[in-house]
């Protein structure tokens, strides 16, 4: 609520957008509740067979008791009337034979009532063919003046209908005036003999409201008859008048949601000769909501037509479906159209993209040769990074024990220098003589190969068993070391371990000649299971331990 201290203009513009809300969310229900009324009606379509089915079982067990009553003329009659009832709007030809099966069998009975009641099922036969001159013709010789009211009112009904589509049919000044006001001349005689309050009486009185163009009465009394007729073909035929009435009053929603109840109404009663689907059609095409449906629709009532054989109804079809269908073929054309600009564009696009995948493929070739040598190289500084920290290893270890080594031996050349001074000083050559041996030199040889040994151990503790390894279990056993002490073997390949390859300095420091160092070479490599040109690689590939840095 606005209170008095609020502006006027302030809940103006609330009340409007309120009222703006409240519309659309209307019309969305709305659009909802037709979607769903077509969807709906195209499950009834399907199911048409189902309906006809039980239409066709029914007029079988009449057909049998009309065989059955051969002999019974009262039995023939009442049974061809019923027959004539199932196929009067189903099938025409069916319904023209079972009329005039009444009117002979009335003629046998003597019977002027039957007569009138038979011809007058022959009038209703040539006008739903679109007969109107036969129709007319026999309905002018018709006399009701001494019949029942029952039969008044079948002959009524006939002839309002027959003026009314005539009416229709002949569309033109003053022709259609003067059909309309003898039509409604009927439907008053049809009012005054229907019992008050029937669904029948409600849907007559409708019928001349909308003759007189009174729309908002004809649609109430339709309105009315609706809501108590239980009878499909007659709830199609109000629907149907509701929604020529909401057409013309240009409520298109509410006719096209009547046009559909009535077009559902019929395939419940299997109605063939129809108008609900032919008006469905034209309203779906004239608003252009939905050509397809509005060709699927006036396609069914066209079948429908052709199948009851109604000539005028065929004409009216005829007339829309050609322009219907015309809207459906540039309708396909136009989606034939953009679906080659647009396999045009996605072919474009597909060959953009493979052009461009194709770049990137190759690109991505570069980058993973690229990143490929990267990392062969950068496999090989790391292997050369450990190989280079092995070396260094190595030298730091053996520098730093050959430094103290040489000192020990400078230690010792020191004190034999001055030895050898005191002596030459005293003239004792003779104990000088004494003081150098062979024995003395052969032992700092094997102190210096034990120290060798010891230190290349450490280096590489697992050389051994590794070396080992290169050659057959029986010759595994055979393979000795000495404690600490390395075999002549052992030593030669661990000098080469360490980068040692020239047979000539290997000899002069283990103190062998060249050949001698060869065949003990030799003699090791036929012995492995490697073979003798990759020895020396596997000897290479023997790990030292880890430098601490």
């Amino acid at each position: 609520m606005c209170s008095l201290k609020q502006p006027n203009l302030f809940c103006d513009m609330k009340k409007f957008l309120l009222g703006l809300i409240l519309i659309q969310f209307s019309l969305i229900l709305r659009a909802t509740n037709i979607d769903s009324m077509f969807v709906e009606l195209d499950q009834y379509i399907a199911k048409g067979d189902h309906y006809i089915g039980i239409k066709e079982n029914k007029i079988s067990q009449l057909t049998i008791q009309f065989r059955n009553s051969h002999k019974n003329p009262g039995g023939q009659l009442k049974y061809s009337a019923a027959l004539f009832d199932e196929y009067k709007s189903y099938k025409y030809d069916s319904a023209y034979y079972y009329a005039l099966k009444t009117l002979d069998i009335s003629k046998n009975l003597n019977n002027p009532e039957k007569v009138t009641e038979a011809k007058t099922r022959l009038v209703f036969c040539y006008l739903s063919s679109g007969l109107f001159k036969e129709a007319f013709d026999l309905a002018t010789s018709i006399n009701v003046i001494n019949c029942s009211p029952a039969v008044k009112l079948q002959y009524y009904k006939v002839m309002a209908r027959l003026y009314y589509d005539l009416a229709d049919y002949n569309s033109v000044k003053p022709f259609k005036s003067q059909y309309d006001n003898l039509g409604i001349r009927y439907s008053d005689s049809i009012i005054s003999l229907l019992p008050d309050n029937s669904s029948e009486k409600l849907s007559s009185l409708g019928l001349l409201k909308m003759k007189r163009k009174d729309y908002n009465g004809a649609a109430e009394e339709f309105q009315q008859a609706l809501a108590i007729t239980s009878d499909n073909h007659e709830y199609a035929i109000a629907a149907s008048s509701l929604g020529y009435i909401y057409t013309v009053t240009n409520q298109n929603e509410e006719a096209t949601v009547h046009i559909i109840k009535a077009a559902i109404a019929d395939i419940k009663s299997s109605t063939k000769e129809t108008v609900a689907l032919r008006l469905l059609a034209a309203q779906l095409y004239q608003e252009k909501k939905d050509i397809n449906h509005a060709y699927k629709y006036i396609k069914i009532a066209l079948d429908d037509a052709v199948c009851y054989n109604a000539r005028h109804r065929k004409i009216e079809i005829g007339s829309i479906l050609p322009i219907i269908e015309k809207e459906r073929i540039d309708a396909v054309e136009h989606q034939r159209n953009m679906l080659i600009w647009m396999v045009s564009l996605v072919s474009i696009l597909l060959l953009s993209l493979l052009g461009t995948t194709l770049i990137i493929y190759k690109q991505l070739n570069k980058i993973k040769a690229a990143r490929l040598t990267i990392e062969e190289q950068n496999e090989k500084l790391l292997q050369v990074n450990s190989d280079l920290k092995e070396t260094s290893n190595i030298k730091d270890k053996y520098i730093g024990h050959f430094f103290y080594i040489n000192y020990q031996y400078i230690d010792k050349l020191e004190h034999i220098y001055r030895m050898i001074n005191r002596k030459v000083v005293t003239k004792q050559a003779e104990e000088l003589s004494k003081l150098f041996k062979e024995s003395e030199l052969e032992n700092d040889r094997k102190n210096m190969y034990t120290s060798f040994d010891e230190t290349f151990l450490k280096l590489f503790p697992d050389f051994v068993h590794e070396f080992k390894k290169l050659f057959p279990t029986e010759e595994q056993e055979q393979i000795h070391t000495d404690g600490i002490n390395l075999s002549i073997e052992m030593r030669i390949f661990a000098l080469i371990r360490l980068g040692v390859y020239e047979s000539e300095k290997i000899g002069k420091f283990l103190n062998y000649s060249v050949h001698t160092i060869n065949t003990y070479k030799s003699k090791v490599k036929n012995k492995s299971i490697i073979p003798n040109d990759l020895f020396e690689q596997k000897i290479m590939e023997i790990k030292s331990v880890k430098s601490d840095t």
